[in-house]
């Protein structure tokens, strides 16, 4: 009896097997915790708004991993669709049908959850996970908070506009911008981050020419410039801040 005690001891120390979380989540921030929430935000007229990820598995296993969704608000007209494992499916799939194989230590990135807002505007909701097709409790999630803001061309005169990156991209310390506006219609640029924040309150543009943004001070990440005409956004471009 004392032997098997003394076993059993050793076991719980040394050698029962670990029943921890296989995997960890990260973003281009860093590390998420299991379970984390996330705020992305972009014009309610992009064609989508994309969650990159980076999943580790920190066991000592080769898993194949699953992806699943749980769309828990949902504006009107809005999508959502899984791409995992070289897959992209339609939005009627909850669960990816193919799992990915993943070796001890291994991380995978990727543009893994996809968000359509096709024109709505406020905040939409969805968890997304990665468990292990053998034990599905297994797992690791995050939760996209998806808020669009009224990016749109909405009554302004069909007089040509022009708005481009002048590069380079991804900027490094300055970003350039190119316009062109309609006579007499005054234009204001702004650049918000991901959270829909204002971070430059914007310069005031008319006719044609450049503006330059100083990005040096600002992290590394995705940033929207918006070109705002006669009070209304009417051009948005994702622009990469890279140091």
């Amino acid at each position: 009896m004392k032997n098997f005690a003394l076993t059993f001891f050793l076991m719980v120390i040394f050698g029962c097997p670990s029943f921890g979380q296989s995997f960890t989540l990260a973003d281009d921030a860093g590390p998420l915790a299991n379970g984390a929430d996330v705020v992305q935000s972009g014009p309610s007229d992009t064609l989508q708004l994309i969650t990159w990820l980076h999943l580790t598995n920190i066991s000592g296993n080769t898993l194949r991993v699953m992806m699943k969704k749980e769309e828990i608000t949902m504006l009107p007209e809005t999508s959502s669709s899984i791409c995992w494992a070289g897959y992209c499916y339609g939005p009627e799939m909850m669960v990816s049908s193919e799992p990915l194989v993943m070796l001890p230590g291994e991380t995978v990135s990727g543009c893994f959850g996809h968000f359509g807002p096709h024109g709505s505007r406020g905040v939409s909701v969805i968890r997304w996970t990665f468990f292990n097709e053998s034990s599905p409790a297994d797992s690791v999630s995050m939760t996209a908070h998806y808020a669009t803001f009224p990016f749109a061309t909405e009554n302004i005169p069909a007089s040509p506009i022009v708005f481009s990156a002048g590069g380079p991209i991804p900027a490094n310390d300055q970003l350039i911008l190119n316009y062109t506006l309609p006579p007499g219609k005054p234009g204001k640029i702004e650049l918000r981050n991901t959270y829909g924040n204002l971070v430059s309150a914007g310069q005031m543009v008319s006719l044609s020419g450049t503006v330059t943004f100083c990005t040096a001070h600002l992290p590394s990440a995705i940033y929207y410039s918006t070109l705002v005409v006669d009070g209304k956004p009417v051009s948005t471009k994702k622009v990469p801040v890279c140091h």
